[in-house]
């Protein structure tokens, strides 16, 4: 057996994906997201990296079979970093000294993989480069015909166009992401409500709302039921529990009031219209990106991620027919949510298929 690791290191979230061959056609692959807000002690990252790994490697079996590790990150942009290169290399350093003795190579913008060391001389090469691990992923999923993925994570949305079986951004930089389309900073969970809308209906009128940080998008999605206090894995904007009681109570601070003013049912209709324009801002992203001449006549978007359900939402606002990455290589992967860390378990793909394992030939041959 060879094990294959892909790490994704954001700045609110550790990702880590342990993909097994040599287990039969079907590959097992497991996921694992872990809270860690880099900004509050970037100084332990290389213990959260050490820990994380002994824990999704814990049998001996797979530790001793690990054949190496590919990584990822979002988390340089963090302003515990002066710039995003003393981010990167940061990040390098702290992977290589808890990966100390292994192979690790890292992910360049055009999907490439890189040496740790090139890519500490690289920085930019490599910086913010999570979404490609995906795209290339959804890209040979979807085939030949135009698609386009959509991946929805905590903070924010990537919708990357899928044309011949190949990522074909607009962008690669955060900045050209933004200009494009490609990057939305809307996600499930930590985004304000305040930035997608700027008032909200409220007994038959129109209510502006507070742009303070009294509530996010987790309250909204813990509220209406589509995710679980488990899946909650940010901190609350009050310090306070996670329960739809305390989701609810933040929710009406956005208008300046409290559950009991408002009512259950007022603060539920306000929930459902926070979703609706959110799946609204997510699919102008993918409008914009529908607008580009290789794009035209597209009806088929790829969703992933922690926020999938949005991502649907947006696919068919957007005039298209939404499909789960994970339902698409469900004759390739074992292994369940390993959707909602997707560049990590697609980097672990890619790892396998640089080493030359021919299971990965099944998917990206």
């Amino acid at each position: 057996m060879a094990v294959y690791c892909g790490w994704d290191i954001g700045g609110v979230h550790l990702k880590l994906s342990q993909l097994s061959l040599g287990c039969g056609a079907m590959a097992p692959i497991r996921s694992r997201v872990v809270p860690f807000e880099i900004w509050r002690d970037p100084g332990s990252l290389e213990t959260r990296l050490r820990d994380l790994l002994k824990e999704i490697t814990a049998d001996p079996g797979a530790r001793h079979a690990v054949a190496g590790h590919a990584l990822t990150m979002t988390a340089e942009l963090s302003d515990a970093f002066a710039t995003r290169d003393d981010g990167v290399r940061a990040i390098l350093a702290a992977a290589g000294r808890a990966l100390r003795g292994a192979s690790v190579r890292v992910l360049r913008h055009d999907g490439g993989l890189i040496p740790l060391a090139e890519a500490g001389r690289r920085p930019a090469d490599v910086a913010a480069a999570n979404w490609m691990a995906t795209a290339r992923l959804a890209a040979l999923a979807a085939g030949s015909g135009p698609a386009i993925l959509i991946d929805v994570g905590s903070t924010t949305a990537d919708i990357i166009p899928l044309v011949g079986g190949r990522p074909a951004p607009a962008g690669h930089t955060d900045m050209e992401r933004l200009a494009s389309g490609e990057l939305v900073y809307s996600g499930l969970l930590r985004t304000p409500p305040s930035s997608f809308v700027s008032r909200v209906p409220l007994a038959g009128g129109w209510c502006r709302v507070s742009p303070e940080h009294f509530t996010q998008t987790a309250d909204v999605y813990r509220l209406l039921g589509r995710i679980g206090e488990a899946q909650y894995t940010v901190p609350t904007p009050d310090g306070r529990g996670k329960g739809r009681e305390d989701s609810a109570a933040r929710l009406a601070r956005l208008v300046c009031s409290d559950p009991g003013a408002l009512g259950p049912e007022a603060i539920e209709a306000l929930a459902r219209f926070l979703e609706d324009r959110q799946i609204d801002q997510l699919a102008d992203g993918v409008e914009q990106a529908l607008s580009r001449d290789p794009m035209r006549g597209t009806r088929r978007a790829i969703v992933a991620g922690a926020g999938a359900f949005l991502a649907e939402g947006a696919a068919r606002r957007a005039g298209l027919r939404p499909e789960r990455l994970s339902h698409l290589l469900e004759d390739h992967l074992v292994g369940e949510g390993w959707d909602a860390a997707a560049p990590s378990a697609a980097l672990a793909i890619l790892l396998a298929e640089a080493c030359g394992e021919p299971w990965a030939a099944t998917i990206l041959g």
